[in-house]
């Protein structure tokens, strides 16, 4: 018996459920963006169909003995495949685009990840009506697309685990750097000039400082300055030196820092008014950042 499954763009059915989901993103309140890391012991069969957009990665395993074992083999069938599509061996990339159908089939234990865009979100990020965008499916080999397995694997570890809802800008960042690793969103051509201006600047340093508290997304940082997020990502970097994100990071553990030193607060206050969803990914963020757990950075401070 098959068990239907919908998962923001992507629907269809599935052999069984995955035996182990190891993080999840859903598409609500993060602008029609959905994110599933997911695993199989035995060998399945999903049968699916895209409206948006649909990037993930698939990797299989060795059965057997190193010397006599078999590589879970990897088979994709479907509209619109390209000519290297079909059966696999272990890993592969794919890209699917609007309209797409077809069926994935995997012989042995098996591990996937996924990006799903809504029409809305892959509209959004590559300013084109849906109707007016052809984005070729492709499937082939991982090692073509290693950064897109990096990215994806990333964005497992910051999902896996958490009771609490997924950094927005983290996965706007994310989902646009996929797209055009994935080949799905062109490079744009190259410019002198990628910075904003003291105007637009101004204006999104304001925007940051008023919401380090709460969620803030790609969009809304750009729609601030009145830029596409695509080059909106380019000229902050050309300005600041930084990724939007990492830009907020830096601010928010600044506010940190300075909550946690005025001695007035707990860990987990600090964390909630510096926009950190609680004081475990907080420390981790500090750790990842200054090198120190919060406690540790405001005691160097002192001295």
């Amino acid at each position: 018996m098959s068990v239907p499954f919908v998962n923001a763009s992507v629907q269809g059915d599935l052999s069984a459920p995955p035996d182990q989901i190891f993080g999840q993103i859903p598409a609500s309140g993060l602008d029609g963006i959905a994110f599933l890391d997911f695993a199989y012991e035995s060998e399945g069969c999903s049968t699916h169909r895209v409206d948006g957009l649909l990037v993930g990665t698939w990797q299989g395993t060795l059965r057997g003995t190193l010397r006599g074992g078999k590589r879970t083999r990897l088979s994709f069938s479907g509209s619109a495949t390209d000519e290297r599509s079909g059966e696999r061996a272990g890993e592969a990339f794919v890209l699917r685009g609007p309209g797409y159908t077809g069926t994935t089939c995997w012989s042995g234990a098996c591990r996937g990840r996924y990006l799903a865009f809504m029409p809305a979100a892959v509209e959004r990020m590559t300013q084109a009506p849906l109707s007016q965008t052809r984005i070729d499916s492709v499937t082939c080999d991982l090692a073509e697309r290693m950064t897109v397995f990096h990215l994806l694997a990333a964005l497992g570890q910051e999902a896996g685990g958490h009771d609490s809802a997924a950094d927005a800008l983290l996965v706007d960042s994310v989902a646009l750097a996929v797209l055009r690793a994935s080949g799905a969103l062109s490079e744009p051509a190259p410019r002198k000039s990628a910075a904003l201006s003291p105007r637009q600047a101004r204006q999104v340093r304001d925007l940051v400082a008023a919401r380090l508290g709460t969620p803030l997304s790609l969009r809304e940082m750009a729609e601030a300055a009145g830029l596409s997020e695509s080059y909106f990502v380019r000229a902050f970097k050309g300005s600041f030196g930084v990724t939007p994100y990492q830009y907020v990071l830096r601010e928010r553990v600044t506010l940190a820092q300075s909550l946690i030193r005025s001695g007035t607060v707990s860990l987990s206050e600090a964390a909630v008014r510096a926009g950190f969803p609680d004081a475990r990914r907080m420390g981790r963020t500090f750790r990842k950042m200054v090198g120190r757990s919060p406690t540790g950075s405001t005691r160097l401070q002192r001295v």
